[in-house]
C-alpha cells in the first residue's frame, strides 16, 4: 500500500472508477512548500495536523492487531488467506512504522498532497498492474527543475500544487490554487490551470469539518476533476 493510503479507508465510495486494462505508470504528487491564509484561520490548524496523526495511529493500531491475530481462531477455510493477508499487514506495519517522523512533521497544507495521493491510488490502482503514485518532498527537487527530476527517477507524470491562498469573495473566502501537471514524455506542463476551493462540504468522499479543511478538501476535488482525465487520456 502507498504512503498513507490508509486515508482512502476513512471515507464512502468515489464517483470514479479504475478501466479494467490500462498501463502503468509512475507518478509523483509533490508536497506544497506552504500556504497564505488569514489569521482567523490558523485556529483550525492544530485540529487539520492532529487528525491525521489520529489517523495514521488507528491504523496502524489497527494493522498491529491483524498481525497478532492467531491463525488457529479462525475457520479451517479462511486460514490460508489469512496467512497471506496477516504476512502482507507485517510489511505494510513496518512500512507505516518508518513515517512516524514524518507524520509528526505533518503540515496542515499537507493535507493537499496527501490527501490527494489517496484518491489517486484509489482511481488507478483498484486492480492490477499497478501504478507507483506517491508523495515527494518539495525541497527534493531543486530550483524546481522538473524534467531532471523526472528524468532521474523516471517518473511518467509530477503534479504539483503551487501558491495556495485564500481570496475574499463576496460574503464568503475562497482558496486558490496552481495546479499543474507535468508530463516527462512530453517534457512540458501539459496542465496549468487556477483551481478554487469554498468552505462547503459535499458530504462522502468529500466531507469537511472545519472552514480550512473545507477548503483544502473542495480544492481537491475540483482538482481531480480536471487532474484525472488529463492523466487517462495520456495513458
Amino acid at each position: 500500500m502507498n504512503k498513507l493510503l490508509f486515508l482512502i479507508l476513512l471515507f464512502g465510495p468515489f464517483s470514479f472508477g479504475q478501466d479494467e486494462v490500462q498501463k502503468t505508470f509512475k507518478l509523483a504528487v509533490i508536497k506544497p512548500s506552504g500556504a497564505e491564509i488569514p489569521g482567523y484561520l490558523q485556529v483550525y490548524t492544530d485540529s487539520i495536523e492532529l487528525q491525521f496523526q489520529d489517523q495514521y495511529f488507528t491504523y496502524r493500531n489497527y494493522l498491529a492487531e491483524l498481525v497478532n491475530e492467531e491463525i488457529d481462531s479462525l475457520p479451517e477455510d479462511m486460514r490460508e488467506y489469512f496467512k497471506e493477508f496477516k504476512e502482507n499487514s507485517k510489511l505494510e506495519l513496518s512500512h507505516l512504522d518508518s513515517l512516524k517522523n514524518e507524520v509528526f512533521n505533518y503540515k496542515y497544507y499537507d493535507l493537499l498532497s496527501n490527501y490527494s495521493t489517496s484518491i489517486l491510488n484509489m482511481i488507478f490502482n483498484e486492480y492490477e498492474p499497478y501504478s507507483p503514485i506517491y508523495e515527494v518532498r518539495n525541497s527534493e527537487i531543486v530550483n524546481e527543475n522538473y524534467s531532471k527530476f523526472a528524468d532521474d527517477n523516471d517518473f511518467d507524470f509530477m503534479v504539483i500544487f503551487q501558491n495556495i491562498r485564500t481570496i475574499e469573495a463576496i460574503d464568503d473566502l475562497k482558496m486558490s490554487v496552481d495546479l499543474k501537471l507535468y508530463s516527462k514524455k512530453e517534457m512540458k506542463m501539459v496542465l496549468e490551470k487556477q483551481i478554487y476551493g469554498t468552505m462547503n462540504s459535499y458530504g462522502g468522499m468529500w466531507t469537511c469539518g472545519n472552514p480550512l479543511s473545507c477548503l483544502f478538501i473542495t480544492s481537491i476535488m475540483n482538482s481531480m476533476n480536471v487532474l484525472i482525465p488529463e492523466i487517462k487520456q495520456r495513458l
